[in-house]
């Protein structure tokens, strides 16, 4: 099968995943798109595995920023959105992510990935230990800590690609208490800040950068991210549709098994 058509197939199934992931976990869908944006890049188009791990990072944020607006939109009219939250975090979050990226282009690929796995496979152990119960009770959080936070976060997003949303969620529902549904809501509405701050630093460090397919703005490819916006955003609307269907624990299952996958992707087991 012809290069260009396996890219635009395989892309295109992965922007459905990370839409739907998107809508349904709260997560961006960075978690998706980057082992198999990495992957692509490396085996099918033959780029440098340390190019290709910041375009990888740097082209999902492309990608969540109009899917987290497109999601924060859904769960804000079923009431999921803590908007008082996110006002503490986003602006944080924006200049953090800028330093993130900034950190991501000055060191090797292998080590981000390494890191990235990492932080999946702990993240998907936290989760499935947490305790199960119906209902959690929302306990109050400190604007100090809503503030560091935010900038973790966005630390994180710029520095991993993956708008940090699935580290958004285990905080709200393990330190703030929120139902999953709620945390769910919240970190994708903290997504548009974190994902924007990063993608413009990811565009202005890799400005005029060579070895990257045209066209691109900087380390933005935007034929992937063309085609991941194009299957993630309708994705994206089923997944909220489907998010407020499922119990409570069910999503907190899926969330943890996705992150199990893609941990062990990063790592190279498959």
């Amino acid at each position: 099968m012809d290069i260009f058509l396996q890219t635009v197939l395989i892309l295109g199934l992965t922007g459905t995943l990370a839409g739907l992931g998107a809508g349904i976990l709260g997560v961006g869908g960075g978690f998706v798109m980057v082992p198999v944006q990495y992957w692509v890049l490396t085996d099918l188009l033959e780029m440098d595995s340390t190019l290709a791990t910041r375009v990888a990072f740097a082209t999902s944020l492309a990608v969540i920023l109009p899917t987290a607006i497109a999601t924060a939109s859904g769960h804000s009219k079923k009431g999921a959105v803590a908007w008082d939250a996110v006002k503490r975090m986003c602006v944080p979050g924006f200049f953090m992510a800028i330093a993130g990226a900034y950190v991501a282009t000055s060191v090797h690929g292998d080590w981000l990935r390494y890191l990235f796995g990492a932080l999946l496979l702990g993240a998907a152990v936290k989760m499935a230990l947490k305790p199960s119960y119906a209902r959690d009770n929302e306990r109050d959080t400190t604007v100090l800590m809503l503030i560091v936070a935010g900038a973790i976060f966005g630390f994180l997003s710029g520095l991993l690609g993956i708008g940090g949303g699935y580290l958004i969620v285990l905080f709200l529902t393990l330190v703030s208490g929120y139902e999953i549904h709620r945390a769910v809501g919240t970190s994708t509405a903290f997504l548009i800040f974190a994902s924007a701050g990063g993608v413009l630093a990811y565009i202005l460090f890799g400005w005029g950068l060579t070895g990257i397919p045209a066209p691109s703005l900087g380390y933005v490819d935007l034929h992937q991210w063309v085609i991941l916006v194009v299957t993630s955003i309708p994705a994206s609307f089923v997944g909220v549709s489907l998010s407020h269907r499922i119990p409570s624990r069910h999503l907190e299952w899926l969330f943890v098994g996705l992150l199990f996958l893609s941990a062990l992707k990063m790592f190279g087991i498959f």
